[in-house]
């Protein structure tokens, strides 16, 4: 079995573009494929996607809510929203959904403690998109 390192690898697997560094591939059937933990994978992308600066889009919303084995009725309902409005924001594809700050930000942070449900990086986390938050008004 042929290995390797590709210093950029760019993944669209989860509905938006993922570009990742120096990752291990691996060679079958004369394709080569990343040789990773797809589950450690969807835990950093959806860490990534917590942090970022951007307000999230469509697809982005729909990973989490994947990530999270929620259906629509089901997100709608622990969000506070219409169903037809967590399809509104998942067509929106790569543009950003449009919901309101608080409503994302809730999302952020529901997605924060299924990875972490630790108290103190809730808060610390909660902190920076308050920022984030002041600094696009």
């Amino acid at each position: 079995m042929k290995k390797k390192i590709q210093k950029v690898y760019h993944d669209h697997v989860f509905g938006f573009p993922v570009t990742l560094l120096n990752v291990p591939m691996v060679e079958i059937r004369n394709e080569w494929i990343p040789n990773i933990d797809q589950r450690e994978l969807q835990q950093r992308v959806l860490e990534a996607l917590v942090l970022k600066h951007s307000r999230l889009s469509g697809n982005e919303v729909s990973f989490i809510r994947i990530f999270s084995k929620m259906n629509l009725k089901q997100f709608s309902e622990r969000f506070d929203v219409t169903h037809p409005a967590v399809l509104k924001w998942e067509r929106k594809k790569n543009q950003s959904t449009g919901m309101s700050w608080s409503t994302e930000k809730d999302i952020r942070l529901f997605a924060l403690n299924q990875l972490e449900p630790k108290a103190q990086r809730f808060v610390v986390v909660y902190e920076q998109l308050t920022h984030v938050a002041s600094t696009k008004s």
